[in-house]
């Protein structure tokens, strides 16, 4: 397989998984306990892929704010992927039990709170991917507009990764398609080979 063929797969497939599976989320871990739980697993691989697709788009755009995109990619996949995945995993472990025992209502009802009122998960977690989110989408947008690269593509890029990350189990299904679009549009565009040596002064 080409490195042109790989690096595209990753760009266009992630997206589409993500979306599949931002389509097929239950509302409540109780719905489908199956399906939650294989989500919640598979999404901690797919969002790291996801970062490494940013992380393609942005070669050969040098400058310091692609590089702000690029440092924040890491520390916003692994606050996303330990929120999504603690939460998830820990809510889909909570409704097994609950429906093992049912007489444990009590203690399952104890366990919640517990785990809600924490501040770094119920708070600290998602307010990293959050911060992250914003910094990498952002700074990934400003920097691909710089490079000449479409308002439209570098837009639906930035929107459909960040409100993927604040609301994917609602409707992260149309916004992983507004990503796939502006990645799209982002990959076919020809891009100058000076790029990554223009002066971030000269590319405003």
């Amino acid at each position: 397989m080409s490195s042109v063929t790989l690096r595209r797969a990753t760009i266009f497939g992630t997206p589409i998984a993500l979306g599949t599976l931002a389509a097929i989320h239950p509302m409540m871990a109780a719905d489908n306990l199956g399906t939650w739980n294989l989500i919640h697993t598979l999404q901690i691989p797919l969002v790291a892929l996801l970062g490494i697709s940013v992380l393609l788009m942005l070669r050969d755009i040098g400058g310091g704010v692609a590089t702000a995109a690029r440092l924040a990619i890491l520390p916003w996949v692994a606050f996303f992927a330990a929120f999504d995945g603690v939460a998830g995993l820990a809510t889909g472990a909570l409704a097994r039990f609950a429906h093992d025992h049912p007489g444990a209502a009590e203690t399952v009802t104890s366990a919640s709170e517990s785990f809600g009122d924490s501040f770094v998960l119920a708070a600290g977690l998602p307010l990293g991917a959050t911060i992250f989110s914003i910094v990498v989408f952002s700074c990934t947008a400003i920097a691909m507009r710089r490079a000449g690269i479409s308002s439209f593509a570098v837009g639906t890029l930035a929107a459909g990764g960040a409100v993927w990350t604040f609301v994917h189990p609602l409707i992260g299904a149309p916004a992983m398609l507004v990503f796939l679009s502006g990645a799209f549009v982002v990959e076919m565009s020809s891009r100058p080979a000076t790029v990554a040596s223009r002066p971030v002064a000269e590319a405003v």
